[in-house]
């Protein structure tokens, strides 16, 4: 369809005419309902400009009497111009026309040549140069088949010396051998054979060198089912062909594969330079995808590094006995106690033997090293016994060493945002909560703190103003738990504001001179947080005071907001006074920099 077909108009050289068809065709295909019929429509507009130069009106010519009004002038009709439309003659540029000028000397035949004349009535030539030049670039010819042996018991002979291969370095030999079968030259043949090695291979997996040389050979990993491609996959993991298995992955997993190409610094940069972790990583979001494709075709392979295992439960063992011993022979037993608990809580200690997941996630760790640092990335607590022991020992390092102290308070800084940043990719990837707690859970914490805070009114005891301090901060992280994952703004804004809300409140409740407040702001802040999120609707009888209820959720979140930045002045003044100026400049930036995040990424993400 041309452009003029398309704005429903002859061609014309007159603008006007144009852009009235392009008006009265553009309310047909309004852009909000019909985003392709408005760019075909605006494509058409635009040719129609641009050509409408090169459109010549026809003559004028006098008008027909009325006797005359029905009659057609045949005579004129057959002196249009063959370049002619509806009397419009359409005129070319002077070099296009002569690019298009026909030579004066050629001298065309009305017959074959005479070489050709006994050629058969179809359009190809049926000889053997012409089919040879005509080949598909496969490596392999077209040859007729051998009449020698039947179709059926030449793949039964082929199916054959697979199943008598002994292992997988003999079957790579049989079908290294087989590539060169001259009676496997024929097409019908070949297919037969490759679909019947496709499926047996499936079938007998694992057998790693087969698969990879029969896919790289015959291009088996292509298939539209997507069979063999994951075994094709494994067996590259199993190998540890980390550059192959890039490679592989490069069509189906783009960003996946990218980020592996990355150096270990750019891997660590990757991860970090987001710091505002809006949402997920895609290379994260296709490692997952690719886990859960794998993970059977996976299964064959685990049992063949059982031995790595049992190799380190037995240096764990060892280590275990050795830390046991130092609690009861040194004088003192700390050391040997961090270490006990570092090496109970290890996972081989735990996990079954033959732990699908993990056993997968291992056999992909050693075939490609930086999927360990992409898959801990979006895990809770990676690596939280190391992490844990190093935190002991610098508080150690501190206690009889005051000159340690700014080091040690900077230290659990870092620690703390470096925990709160890692839980914010995992609220982006909406991975779910490790734990949702009942209702009647819920209540009873409630309880337990409406209690304890009654008596802290009456007695003004410090034990029961810490009680009741703790049990609304349970409180508050028992709310934050029932958030569903894929509520990414409400969990988030739970944890941003919980966090200064929580320390808040620790930092005032411990103060000489205590108040209520305390007690109150991490219950009122769930509340708040989840009336404004619609975690949950107000009961019918008090819909009528929505408005009122929405003005009082201001004034909450204000008062919130104001008793957290005096808990978290106060911090900074505690780490000012025991540490020194430098320290609380870092403390206050990082402050600073996750409240930035927060306010951007909410202004990004209305509630």
């Amino acid at each position: 369809m041309s452009h003029w077909q398309t704005l429903g108009i002859a061609p014309t050289s007159d603008e006007a005419v144009i852009k009235k068809a392009y008006a009265a065709r553009i309310r047909e295909h309004r852009p909000d309902r019909d985003l392709e019929g408005f760019r075909r429509v605006r494509a058409a507009y635009e040719a129609a400009l641009a050509s409408c130069a090169f459109v010549q009106p026809p003559a004028a010519s006098p008008p027909a009497s009325s006797s005359d009004a029905h009659t057609i002038n045949v005579e004129a009709y057959h002196q249009i111009s063959p370049n002619g439309y509806y009397g419009y003659t359409a005129t070319l540029p002077p070099e296009i026309s002569e690019i298009l000028r026909e030579p004066a000397n050629v001298a065309y035949l009305d017959r074959p040549a005479a070489s050709e004349r006994t050629t058969a009535p179809h359009d190809y030539l049926d000889r053997p140069a012409a089919r040879e030049r005509a080949t598909a670039p496969h490596d392999y010819l077209d040859r007729p088949a051998d009449a020698r042996e039947n179709p059926a018991a030449l793949l039964a002979r082929l199916q054959a010396a697979w199943e008598t291969a002994s292992g997988d370095e003999a079957l790579l030999a049989v079908l290294q051998a087989q590539a060169d079968e001259v009676a496997l030259q024929h097409v019908d043949r070949r297919s037969d054979y490759l679909a019947a090695l496709h499926d047996w291979l499936i079938a007998a997996a694992p057998l790693p060198q087969s698969t990879v040389w029969a896919g790289e050979r015959y291009q088996l990993q292509y298939d539209p089912r997507g069979e063999y491609r994951r075994i094709y996959l494994a067996a590259r993991v199993a190998l540890r062909q980390r550059s192959a298995f890039i490679a592989a992955l490069a069509p189906r997993y783009p960003e996946l594969a990218a980020w592996l190409k990355l150096s270990r610094w750019q891997h660590f940069c990757a991860r970090w330079q987001d710091w505002l972790v809006e949402s997920e990583h895609p290379a994260h979001r296709q490692w997952q995808m690719l886990l859960t494709e794998l993970q059977a075709a996976l299964l064959p392979y685990h049992g063949q590094h059982q031995w790595h295992r049992y190799l380190r439960l037995c240096g764990m063992s060892v280590l275990l006995l050795t830390a046991i011993i130092a609690i009861f022979a040194t004088p003192n037993p700390i050391p040997g106690i961090i270490w006990t608990i570092a090496l109970l809580t290890n996972r081989d200690w735990w996990s079954p033997p033959i732990d699908p997941v993990q056993s997968g996630k291992r056999l992909f760790f050693r075939a490609c090293l930086p999927l360990r640092g992409l898959d801990q990335a979006y895990r809770r607590f990676p690596y939280w016994p190391l992490w844990l022991l190093a935190d002991i020992s610098v508080i150690l390092l501190s206690l009889d060493n005051d000159a340690t102290t700014p080091v040690t308070i900077l230290w659990l800084t870092a620690r703390a945002f470096s925990i709160l940043w890692q839980y914010k990719r995992v609220i982006a990837a909406e991975i779910p909560p490790a734990y949702v707690p009942p209702r009647s859970l819920l209540l009873f914490i409630a309880l337990v703190w409406l209690a304890f805070t009654f008596l802290t009114y009456l007695t003004s005891d410090p034990g029961l103003a810490a009680t009741a301090c703790g049990s609304a901060i349970l409180l508050y992280l028992l709310c934050w738990w029932r958030v569903p994952a894929d509520d990414t703004a409400a969990r988030r804004v739970f944890l941003d504001q919980g966090v200064f809300t929580v320390l808040a409140s620790i930092v005032l409740t411990n103060t000489d001179a205590s108040t209520p407040w305390p007690l109150i702001t991490c219950p009122l802040l769930a509340l708040v947080l989840g009336y404004r999120y619609r975690l949950y609707l107000l009961p019918r009888l008090l819909r009528p005071l929505e408005s009122l209820w929405r003005t009082l959720v201001r004034y909450a979140w204000l008062a919130i907001h104001l008793l957290s930045a005096l808990g978290i002045g106060c911090l900074a003044g505690y780490i000012y006074r025991d540490s020194g100026e430098w320290t609380m400049t870092v403390f206050i930036l990082l402050c600073l920099l996750h409240a930035i995040a927060s306010i951007e990424y909410h202004l990004k993400h209305p509630a």
